[in-house]
């Protein structure tokens, strides 16, 4: 089990490393663009991300945004983006995007723990995190490969809404990631992110 301390001392290094990052890449679109965003997943700064990717998926983003759409989102547009070869851009605004619906329904389902919604948010919560788990292991690149890190570094930095007390229930997600890896540097960062994510579970 993980002291209080550990469990901060995760936190805090996921946290820096997101904060460098956001300092370093500046308005690159080709990029996780949504470390250092605060509690909130619509804007970075001055980076409106929502607003940006809402041009290049309508039909996801309406769908998302309308708290009575409980079925399945369509997410094979954003799947075959983030796996297309070569990469560019496109791989990069359809990670962003997985990135805003997770947390966005994620927070979604706690605010609505117990409610009628709950179940139907979490569910689709999970099935988002699939698709950049997926396309890991399809994709050859490796600045989208660090991007992806990126998206599951920031869950692990309980900064977004509701975040923190879901993040542990990914620790085995990342983890798998390492039979999919063969660089040390984003091995032990998979195994650094893995171990925030754990630190954060709940204390029996």
């Amino acid at each position: 089990m993980y002291s209080g301390r550990n469990r901060r001392r995760g936190r805090l290094s996921v946290l820096v490393m997101l904060l460098t990052l956001a300092c370093t890449l500046g308005s690159d679109p080709a990029r996780y663009r949504l470390a250092g965003s605060g509690a909130q997943w619509k804007t970075s700064g001055s980076d409106r991300v929502l607003e940006d990717l809402r041009g290049r998926y309508p039909v996801f983003f309406a769908a998302l945004l309308d708290p009575q759409v409980q079925h399945d989102l369509d997410l094979r547009p954003l799947r075959d983006d983030l796996e297309r070869n070569p990469v560019g851009r496109r791989n990069y605004d359809a990670l962003n995007a997985i990135a805003i619906a997770y947390f966005e329904l994620n927070a979604r389902a706690e605010t609505d723990r117990g409610g009628s919604s709950y179940l139907a948010s979490s569910f689709r919560s999970a099935k988002l995190v699939a698709v950049p788990w997926r396309a890991y292991g399809e994709v050859q690149s490796g600045p989208l490969r660090d991007a992806m890190l990126d998206f599951f570094a920031d869950i692990a930095s309980g900064e977004k809404m509701r975040s923190a007390s879901t993040a542990a229930r990914l620790t085995r997600i990342v983890s798998s990631l390492e039979k999919k890896e063969g660089d040390p540097r984003r091995l032990e960062r998979i195994r650094s992110i893995s171990e925030a994510l754990q630190a954060m579970a709940p204390r029996p």
